[in-house]
Parts: C-alpha cells; sequence; structure tokens
C-alpha cells in the first residue's frame, strides 16, 4: 500500500448490480462519494466481472485497447428479429473478447420463444468464426480469443456454434447449414471436425471463461439446473439431458477429449461442441495436466478477467477498496466477483469496504472479512434504492466511508 504522504489511494472495484447499475455505473456512483468526501485523494475505478452478462463491457472499460466491433444476425432462436452483436479486437490483433450473452443471451429472446429445444448457439460459432479471422495467427505467438459464457438461452452443447464454426454433423434433417438448436442433439449420428477447419485455428488459443461450477450432466448439469430457468418443462428437461450425454459421446469420440467435470455445464455445455478447437489431448496432457480432461481448460471467469485487467496492481496500490454487489450473504464469497477482490485484498492486506443493495442478517463466517458494510436499503430505503440505484449507492459509499475514516484517517 502507499504511505499517505504518496497521496491517499482508494480502488473502486465492483460487479454489476443486478438489473439496477452495470458495473461501470456503480463504480462511477462509489468514487463521487470518495470524491465528496476525499477530493485529495487518488481514485481509480475498476469495474468487474465473472465471464457473465457484462463482461464485454469491463473489457472494454478497462483495456485501452480493445475496440468493439458489430455483427448482424439471429440470436439464439431462429424467429427471432435480427440483432446487433458486438465483441471486441485488440489494435494488434492479438486478442479478441466474444460474449456469448451478446449472440445467444436469454435476455434478448421474446418469452414466447424461450424454449431450450428451439434456442441453438449458431450465432456463437458465427462471432467466434468472425473473431477468429480477424486475428493476427502466429504459432510462436498466439493470438487468444477469449469466449466468456454466461446468460444463455440455450441448452444445445454448443451444438449449434459448432456447425457454424465449420465441424461436419450428421444426422440433423434439413440443409447442411441449418442453425442447430437443442432437439436436434437426439438426430446426431456422426462429425467429423476438417483438418482446414484445424488449420485455421493454429495460432489462436481459445481460451473460456465460466461463471458457474456445474458439471455437464446429473442433477446439478445444464439441463437440469438452467433448464428450467430457460423455459424447460420436465419432459424437456429429460429429452435434453439425454441428448447431451448422445452429444457428449459423440465428440469424446471425435476429439479424444473426456468431456465432463466442473464448468462444463456452463451456457449449456456449449464447450461440448468446441472441444475440438480446444488444442491437442496429447500437447495439453504432456505439460502435466491429466491426460484429456476438459474440464482443466476452462477457466474461471472472474480470474481470468482479473488478469486480463491488471487488478493485481491495482489492489496492491490501494490503501482501501470499495466494492458492491446486489445482497452480500455467504455466497458472495463462492466464486462471485467480490469474494476474488476479498481474497486478492487480503493477501495484499488492504481493508474492503462493502456496499450492496442489502445483506444477510445471518452472521455468516465471511462478513467479519470487510472492513465496513453500508447497504442501500438502510441508506435511503428499499423503494429509494430501487428507483434511483446511483443516488442510493452514492449515499450508502458515504455513510460506509464516513464510519471507517472515523477511526482511520488517512492522514
Amino acid at each position: 500500500m502507499s504511505s499517505p504522504s504518496q497521496g491517499f489511494s482508494v480502488l473502486v472495484a465492483s460487479d454489476s448490480l443486478k438489473e439496477s447499475l452495470t458495473a461501470t455505473d456503480a463504480c462511477e456512483a462509489m468514487a463521487r462519494a470518495v470524491r465528496h468526501l476525499l477530493p485529495n485523494a487518488i481514485v481509480n475505478q475498476v469495474p468487474l466481472a465473472d465471464g457473465g452478462e457484462g463482461t464485454l463491457d469491463v473489457f472494454l472499460a478497462t483495456m485501452p485497447g480493445l475496440e468493439v466491433h458489430f455483427s448482424a444476425g439471429v440470436g439464439a432462436h431462429p424467429q427471432q428479429s435480427e440483432t446487433t452483436i458486438r465483441w471486441a479486437l485488440s489494435r494488434d490483433r492479438k486478442l479478441a473478447v466474444v460474449e456469448l450473452a451478446e449472440a445467444a443471451g436469454l435476455e434478448s429472446v421474446p418469452l414466447e420463444l424461450r424454449d431450450p429445444r428451439q434456442t441453438g448457439t449458431a450465432a456463437v460459432g458465427r462471432t467466434l468464426e468472425m473473431a477468429r479471422s480477424r486475428l493476427d495467427r502466429d504459432s510462436d505467438n498466439p493470438a487468444e480469443l477469449v469466449l466468456t459464457l454466461g446468460g444463455s438461452a440455450t441448452v444445445d452443447g454448443g451444438l449449434g456454434a459448432a456447425r457454424a464454426l465449420g465441424i461436419l454433423i450428421e444426422g440433423p434433417e434439413g440443409p447442411p447449414d441449418r442453425p442447430l438448436v437443442g432437439s436436434d442433439l437426439a438426430a446426431v449420428e456422426q462429425v467429423r471436425i476438417p483438418k482446414a477447419l484445424l488449420d485455421d485455428w493454429r495460432g489462436i488459443r481459445l481460451r473460456i471463461a465460466c461463471d458457474v461450477r456445474n458439471p455437464l450432466e446429473g442433477d446439478d448439469g445444464a439441463a437440469r439446473v438452467f433448464g428450467p430457468q430457460k423455459g424447460a418443462g420436465p419432459s424437456t428437461v429429460a429429452e435434453l439431458e439425454a441428448g447431451l450425454v448422445g452429444w457428449r459421446k459423440t465428440m469424446e469420440k471425435a476429439t479424444g477429449w473426456k468431456i465432463g467435470g466442473s464448468r462444463t455445464g456452463a451456457a449449456g455445455g456449449v464447450v461440448v461442441g468446441l472441444a475440438g478447437l480446444l488444442g491437442d489431448v496429447g500437447e495439453w496432457s504432456s505439460s502435466g495436466h491429466s491426460a484429456g480432461l476438459i474440464s482443466e481448460r476452462l477457466e474461471g471467469g472472474f480470474d481470468l478477467v482479473a488478469n486480463l485487467t491488471g487488478l493485481d496492481s491495482r489492489v496492491d496500490e490501494a490503501d482501501v477498496i470499495l466494492t458492491s454487489e446486489g445482497r452480500l450473504d455467504a455466497s458472495s464469497l463462492m466464486g462471485k466477483a467480490i469474494g476474488g477482490l476479498l481474497d486478492r485484498a487480503d493477501k495484499a492486506e488492504v481493508p474492503v469496504i462493502a456496499v450492496p443493495g442489502s445483506v444477510s442478517s445471518e452472521q455468516w463466517p465471511g462478513r467479519t472479512r470487510f472492513a465496513e458494510i453500508a447497504t442501500l436499503v438502510d441508506a435511503v430505503g428499499r423503494e429509494e434504492a430501487m428507483k434511483r440505484p446511483a443516488l442510493a449507492l452514492e449515499k450508502a459509499a458515504k455513510d460506509a466511508l464516513v464510519n471507517w475514516l472515523a477511526v482511520n484517517q488517512p492522514g
């Protein structure tokens, strides 16, 4: 940490407050509070994300070398209106970022069309292909294509993405370029990955960031846990579960990967369809990892975002950190952005002030790790917090900082 004589440094780092504020807006509201109370302080803002919705915006806000690009196309449901899909490319063409929710997000699908039997990831595949084609390929200095998962409308195991990327899939009826959806899983008979496709991806490292740890199959898997949230009834869940099992076995045979384990259920199991692009199994095994376990190629969303955006150095430079989220409770420290931030702050011995919308009344163990907690509800009341979340967050941040400064003067 910097000493007071060098200028008191405050890091404002926050994820979004769902349905209320983006991560960038949340940081700006808390930064206003800091500047009001400490006009001479150094204030750094770092929006956070865990690989889910909003991650692309965080990259764009924190990495000046990234530029936003646009493509037009139909999203997750073949019958929905054409939409604009955003993705990002660095100026040196060595990094691209694709957010799955931009191409196949649940929020973009009208309520009457939400049915994971009829939605698919073809738009994700098209966007990945567009990003890949713009990257500077070099086997000695690979470019990186980051795909962030979360917020999907699909449970197609990445079947639609696989076909859109050029993987040859036999079995489903219709034209060979028809966008495949969840109901096509059971019809897959055979898969072939063309050598030309693999050659196109040489010199590019595909990195997949997940915001959940669910496996592909079973009680905690993609169909049973997330299917109902995306419009699936019991019979559809059973159909999709069986379809994912068959599709997984087909792709294991085609690629050599063992597909299962933690994170493989993210975004409807999209990693299954992308398995052929995640590198050679033998090459991966020789690096010291378990032979062919695809789960070991998947990355925690928060850690990936934090590493690419340089969060650690910002934490090390801070004297105190302000952060927020919708509701603070025991689950906040289990893989969410605020938990990852707190772990880094503890390591650097930097106090963290939390300014959530509300906080659990239970005395859960992690609560004592925060130097101060003040909620939007306590600051302005629940109704006002919902109506004017930015002003409520600014007020709550002032309250929390005043309390903390009363016993921790910056000098």
